[in-house]
Formats: structure tokens, sequence, C-alpha cells
């Protein structure tokens, strides 16, 4: 399918939605357009879609199916995203695919100004929210300063292990709420972790950061995720990301006396999630007040029990691949990747996608850092959670029914 079709297709699509969502009770369906992925390669793609709606959107959860998947042929992620800059005219053509790290460079110049609406690694991801809590969608301001549309970021990830070309698409159901919205969900989506992988060669290391309301939070470009409260916090969701050389994701919860592990996954490429919104057998809402945290880590090989990573050489007998922290410290960008390759052969001095970088012809083992390719890694704890109610009984502040 030629790119302009694709994008007609995408902009049929939102259309077809927009006007389904004019009952509070009706689902939203978008559909990412098929795409093919080269052999034996990554492909992470972004697109727009506008709906013009001026009012806020009670958003209650998400269905998102990943299709096309095999043995060789997997999903690294899907992120859904509502933009909140002052510039929704510089995303340009509503349905255009453009391939991108994070859609960090897509866009305008705020395009990090967005709220995270769901996500999936696995073929098929329900999110639903509690009945009485929905995610509010607010428009997007036009230069006018004035509310114009609401703007949907969608970025896709797909890696093929295969000798031939692949082809993928992404279906996405937007869930309308359940009852009278009592709390606002908000999103977790803490990333500082990912500054400070560094493995070796040949090692294994391990990652740690904490979520924690009154926190600070690194909601910037490239660094920081999701928000952080000033208040008590009920947690209702946490899950994991990693990349193939993570081994272990924990997370902790570390208050009111309790040192308790709550999650734990090592399944990179389907780490479930742990639901914690009182429905059926889940446990019920985790309070988290100031001064409490949850503790994520990551453990990640390389080598040891993996493939190694391997990169090419830009200092003679240095491992290439320096940790996000150092990069973002020096004004480098954010990450400092070696460059991936299989021989020397894939390392000439230089290359137009490593602009400032040299290297000296040779194919080596390189430090294991965070990157955005699937041969490079990460640490996320992505989650979500309402405010509690400070004036509820002790033990009831996630109740809804007292809000």
């Amino acid at each position: 399918m030629s790119r302009a079709r694709r994008a007609l297709a995408l902009c049929a699509a939102a259309t077809l939605v927009t006007i389904a969502f004019g009952s509070p009770a009706a689902a939203l369906t978008l559909k990412f357009p098929r795409f093919e992925v080269p052999p034996r390669s990554d492909r992470e793609l972004c697109t727009f879609v506008r709906l013009p709606r001026k009012k806020a959107m009670e958003f209650g959860g998400s269905l998102i199916v990943n299709l096309g998947g095999n043995d060789h042929f997997t999903s690294h992620h899907f992120l859904m995203w509502a933009y909140t800059g002052t510039d929704i005219a510089g995303f340009g053509t509503p349905g255009t695919m453009v391939d991108s790290k994070a859609c960090l460079d897509f866009g305008p110049a705020d395009t990090n100004q967005r709220i995270l609406l769901g996500g999936s690694q696995s073929p098929r991801t329900l999110q639903r929210m509690p009945r009485g809590v929905a995610q509010e969608i607010q428009p997007a301001l036009g230069a006018s300063g004035k509310p114009e549309a609401i703007g949907i970021i969608l970025n896709t990830h797909w890696i093929n292990g295969s000798d031939t070309p692949q082809s993928a698409s992404v279906k996405i159901k937007m869930l309308p709420r359940r009852g009278k919205v009592k709390r606002h969900l908000q999103p977790i989506f803490e990333v500082v972790a990912n500054g400070f992988i560094r493995v070796p060669p040949g090692e294994t290391r391990t990652e740690t950061w904490g979520w924690k309301p009154g926190g600070t939070s690194f909601n910037v470009a490239g660094l920081g995720g999701g928000a952080v409260p000033d208040g008590p916090a009920c947690v209702i969701m946490v899950t994991a990301h990693m990349h193939k050389r993570g081994k272990l994701f924990t997370v902790t919860y570390d208050g009111a006396g309790s040192d308790e592990m709550i999650y734990s996954s090592q399944e990179y490429s389907d780490p479930g999630q742990l639901l914690m919104d009182g429905v059926g057998p889940h446990r019920a809402p985790l309070l988290v007040r100031p001064g409490e945290r949850l503790i994520y880590s990551c453990t990640h090989d390389n080598g040891v029990t993996t493939d190694m990573k391997m990169g090419c050489e830009e200092e003679a007998g240095v491992a290439p691949g320096k940790s996000a922290a150092e990069t973002v410290f020096n004004g480098n960008g954010v990450s400092g990747a070696a460059k991936r390759c299989a021989a020397d052969a894939d390392c000439p001095a230089t290359d137009e996608a490593y602009p400032g970088r040299s290297f000296t012809g040779r194919c080596v083992p390189a430090n294991l850092v965070f990157g955005f390719t699937s041969d490079d890694d990460m640490c996320i704890l992505p989650g979500s959670y309402y405010d509690a109610n400070p004036d509820a009984p002790a033990g009831h502040e996630c109740d809804l029914g007292l809000m």
C-alpha cells in the first residue's frame, strides 16, 4: 500500500471513530495501518490522529491488538499518547507514518508534551479502568491559544528476526468510562533507571530507582515519564518494560513498615501486569503516601547467558557504549548506545546516523546501555494511579464509594 493510501486509511478511521464517539457509551476504534519491516532489523513508526473535539474526553481504558506477529516477528511495544502541547498543527497531515525513535523527533518542537494513555508488548492487551475512574484527555491548543482538537500520537515498534520482510498493523479500541467519574486516572511512566544502565561485556548488573508521591518529577523530553502526585496515591496497576537482555524486573512497596515485593517478571516480551483494582480476585488499590515509594529494579545480562552486545569501536581498546546519564550530563543527547554491528565491515569511519562520532573500523564487545533499539536496553516502570481521599477513614482512602 502506498504512503498516500495509508494516510487516507488512517484519516478515514479517525473520521468514523469521531462520529461514533458522539455517544458516551460508544467505543472509539483506531487502526495503525499495515507497514513493512525489513529482514533482520527493527522498525519504529509514529503517526498522528486528530479528533475534532474541543471538549475533554473521559477515557475508560483500551484494548490493543498487535497483528502480524509470529515466532520470528514480534512487537517490541505499542504506545498511545495524548498530545498536550500548543502546536497541534506542527504534526502536519494526520495519518502520515514517520520513522522515529520514541516519537521524540516527530511533530512539533513540544512533542514531548504528552500523557500516556496505554501501551502493550503482548499480542493482545486489555486495560480497563474501575467503575468511577477515567482518564481525562484535554484538547490541545491551537495558534489562537484556544482548544482546537484532541491529538493522539500512535507509536509502534517491531522486531523482525527472519530473513524475509514482514508486515504488521495494530488495532486500538479506546473504551468509554463506566459510571459517574469520581477520580481521574494518572499514568505512571517512571524511567530514571534508564540513565544508569551500563553493563560491561560478560557481566550482569541491576539498576534501581523509585516512584514516590511528593518526589521530583522528571517529565522532560528524553528523561522523564508520567505524573508524580503531591499527596497520597491509589496505585491500581504496574507492569514492566525491558529489552531482550532484561532477565528480571521487580517492584517492591516500601512503606508503612512494609518491604513487600508486589510484582516480578522474567519475561521481557510479555511481562504481564499486576492489577490492583479490587475487582474479582484482584487486590485492592495500593495506597502509597508521601515518604513511601515503589522501588523498581531491572537486572540485565550482557553475554553471561545471553548473546553479547556488539558495537563499533570508537576509541581503541575501550568498549563502546556510554550510559544515558553520562551522555545527558555531557550534552551529547539521550542515548550513548554503541552502533550495532556484526562484522568490521559494518563500522566505517563515519556514519551520518551517528553525527559527531567516529569509528576505528572494528566490531567489538560493547557495553549494554539505554537505547531505542531492541539490541540496547531499557528499565521502565509503567503503571497508573488516582488521588486518594485524605478525608476518608483510615484504611478507606482508596474507596471510590466514599468519594
